[in-house]
C-alpha cells in the first residue's frame, strides 16, 4: 500500500519543505554557532575563526559545480530526488558520528575536516531539496513556501546551535555531536515514510549506448543552463549580481555573532538561551516575510527587511563605540540580537522566492543552486573580512561597515525581474538512460 505523499497538497508541501530545511539547519547551526563558540572559548583568534567559518561555507558556495549531477541522474527507480535526500542525510549522520569519536583536543584538525565533509553532504542534500521545491511549489506559494523553509532552517539552527551549546555545557562536546546525529535520524525517517518525488518514474529502464546518451544529455543540458541565465531576459542576469551581494546586514547572523557573545562574557547556557531566542525570532521572521512577500510583493518586502537589519546593527555599533562591548546592558544586548534575527529572517525567507521566479524548472537544481552558491560566496566573503576587521579595528567598525553595505544593496532590488521564456531548447529530461541510473 502506498503511503500518502505530503507533496500532493499545499499544506503538505509547506510542512514537508519546512521539515526538510530543519534537517539542513541542524548541522549548519552546530558548525557555525556551537563550533565557533567552542573555538573562541579555546582561545582561537577572531581572524582564524573568521577564516574557519569562511571555509565551512565553501561547499555551499560551490555546490553548483556538482548540482548538474542531480538534474541529469534522476535515480527514478530509487525514488528520484528523494533518493538523493536520503543518501545525503545518511552520510551527514555518518560523518557526525565519526566526528563524535574524535578527540577534539588531540585531533582538532581531523574534527574540523569531518565537519567540513559533513557540510559537503548537507549542501548536496540542499540541492536536491531545492530542485524538488522549485518543481512542486506553485507560483502563488513561493513566498510562503520559502518562509516555511527558512523558518524550518532557523528551527534547525536553534537545535543544532543553541541546543548543542546546552548539551555541550552539561554533558560534553561528544554528547552534543551525538544529539545532532539523532535529530538527523528522525528527519531521515520522515522523508522515507511521507515524501515521494512526483516526477519519479520507477518504470523507466536502463538503455544501451551509455556514453553517447550521456554526451547528448550533457550538451543539451549545458545549452539549457546557458539559456536560463543569459537568454531569459534581464532578471537572471541582474539576479547573479544580487546573489553575490550581502543579505542585508549579516554580521549579527554568523561568526561575528558567535564570537561577540563569548567576548561579551556569556556562558554556555546563556549563549544557548540567546541562540534559541534569536533563531525562534528568525523563524518567525521567515514566515512573516514569506506571507508579506506573497501579499505585497517580494521585492518590496526584501528592501524593507534589508533596511531593518541595519538598524539593530547600527545601534550595537554605537553602543560599543561609546561604552565598550562589556558595558552594553544585557537586556539591550539580547534585544538587539533578537531584533536583528527577526529582520534577517524576514529578508532571508522571502529573498529566495525572487530567485525561484528567475529559475527554469528544467534545470532547477543547477540554476537555483547557482544562485544559492553565489549567496554563500557573499556570506563566506563577509565572514572573512569581518574576522580580519574585528581583529584589527574592533567590533564597532565591523558593524558600521556591515550596516552601510546593507543599505547599498537595496539600490539593486528595483531592477530584479522574473525569468522570461528563453528560445526553445532540446529538453534535458528526455533521456531515460540517466533516469534509470
Amino acid at each position: 500500500m502506498n503511503r500518502a505523499n505530503l507533496l500532493d497538497s499545499r499544506n503538505g508541501r509547506f510542512l514537508t519543505f519546512g521539515l526538510l530545511y530543519v534537517s539542513e539547519g541542524i548541522p549548519y547551526g552546530f558548525t557555525s554557532i556551537a563550533m565557533v563558540a567552542f573555538m573562541r572559548q579555546e582561545g582561537l583568534s577572531l581572524a582564524l575563526i573568521g577564516t574557519f567559518v569562511a571555509a565551512l561555507f565553501l561547499p555551499w558556495a560551490f555546490k553548483w559545480a556538482w548540482a548538474p549531477v542531480i538534474d541529469l541522474i534522476k535515480l527514478h527507480r530509487f525514488g528520484g530526488r528523494k533518493a538523493w535526500i536520503v543518501a545525503c542525510t545518511v552520510m551527514m549522520i555518518v560523518t557526525l558520528l565519526i566526528a563524535a569519536t574524535v578527540d577534539s583536543k588531540a585531533h582538532f584538525q581531523l574534527l574540523l575536516a569531518m565537519v567540513v565533509l559533513n557540510n559537503v553532504f548537507c549542501a548536496t542534500q540542499d540541492v536536491a531539496i531545492d530542485s524538488l521545491a522549485v518543481s512542486t511549489l506553485q507560483a502563488d506559494e513561493r513566498g510562503r513556501g520559502n518562509g516555511f523553509m527558512f523558518a524550518g532552517q532557523y528551527l534547525g539552527i536553534a537545535l543544532g546551535g543553541g541546543g548543542a551549546m546546552f548539551v555541550n555545557g552539561r554533558f560534553g562536546f561528544e554528547a552534543a555531536l551525538s544529539g545532532v546525529a539523532a535529530l538527523l535520524l528522525l528527519s531521515l525517517l520522515f522523508v522515507v515514510m511521507f515524501v515521494r518525488d512526483p516526477q519519479a518514474d520507477a518504470t523507466l529502464q536502463r538503455q544501451a549506448g551509455v556514453l553517447g546518451r550521456l554526451y547528448h544529455s550533457m550538451v543539451s543540458f549545458v545549452k539549457e543552463v546557458y539559456a536560463s541565465f543569459w537568454q531569459s531576459g534581464s532578471g537572471p542576469k541582474i539576479g547573479v549580481a544580487f546573489a553575490l551581494l550581502p543579505i542585508g546586514a549579516l554580521a549579527l547572523a554568523y561568526a561575528t555573532l558567535a564570537t561577540i557573545q563569548v567576548d561579551y562574557g556569556l556562558e554556555d547556557h546563556q549563549i544557548a538561551e540567546l541562540t534559541i531566542y534569536n533563531t525562534v525570532a528568525a523563524a518567525i521572521g521567515c514566515a512573516a516575510g514569506g506571507w508579506l512577500g506573497d501579499r505585497y510583493g517580494s521585492k518590496r518586502t526584501v528592501a524593507i527587511a534589508y533596511a531593518l537589519t541595519a538598524l539593530p546593527t547600527l545601534l550595537l555599533a554605537m553602543q560599543i563605540a561609546e561604552t565598550g562591548l562589556q558595558s552594553v546592558p544585557m537586556n539591550l544586548f539580547y534585544g538587539i540580537i533578537v531584533a536583528h534575527g527577526l529582520f534577517f529572517g524576514m529578508a532571508f525567507g522571502v529573498r529566495n522566492a525572487i530567485f525561484m521566479g528567475m529559475t527554469n524548472p528544467a534545470v532547477a537544481a543547477t540554476q537555483f543552486t547557482a544562485f544559492m552558491g553565489m549567496s554563500n560566496i557573499a556570506i563566506s566573503t563577509g565572514n572573512y573580512w569581518q574576522g580580519i576587521v574585528a581583529e584589527s579595528m574592533g567590533y564597532s567598525a565591523v558593524l558600521y561597515l556591515d550596516a552601510l553595505f546593507a543599505v547599498l544593496v537595496i539600490l539593486v532590488i528595483p531592477f530584479l525581474r522574473d525569468r522570461e521564456d528563453a528560445p526553445a531548447m532540446e529538453p534535458v529530461t528526455a533521456e531515460p538512460l540517466l533516469a534509470s541510473e
